[in-house]
């Protein structure tokens, strides 16, 4: 589990953009945050979360409303959306449309497939690419 989250951490920190932060040990959550003010989110650098719990990988990713697609999101990470599943303990990605002004694209890789489930691979990194440039865009 733990070397996924490297792996995932890596990819975020390696943009130079954003920085991954721990905050709380006991339950493995961190904090996804720019190095500035967000220009969409006011008194916040944070735009997402990383969970990681015994049994699943979940992560959080903020963006600015309708900046991603759903094509686009599910072109990238390779993984059923959640409404088109029978049963949620299935690996899955979902949407939340908070009515804020952003949308929080939500990922839940469960244990059995973390292992196959590639951060690295060129779909996945180029769309969390995306969603650090659109929150670090002024």
């Amino acid at each position: 589990m733990y070397k996924k989250v490297n792996e995932l951490i890596t990819l975020l920190e390696n943009s130079g953009k954003c920085e991954v932060k721990l905050i709380n040990r006991e339950k493995h959550n961190y904090a996804i945050e720019t190095m500035t003010k967000l220009p969409w989110k006011r008194h916040s650098r944070r735009f997402g979360k990383i969970q990681a719990g015994e049994n699943r990988l979940r992560i959080d990713l903020e963006v600015p409303g309708d900046s991603v697609s759903l094509e686009e999101i599910n072109n990238a990470i390779k993984l059923p959306h959640k409404d088109e599943l029978s049963h949620t303990r299935t690996s899955h990605f979902g949407i939340i449309q908070n009515g804020k002004g952003y949308d929080t694209v939500v990922l839940q890789i469960y244990r059995k497939d973390l292992d196959d489930f590639a951060f690295e691979d060129t779909p996945f990194a180029s769309f969390v690419n995306k969603v650090i440039e659109v929150n670090t865009a002024k």
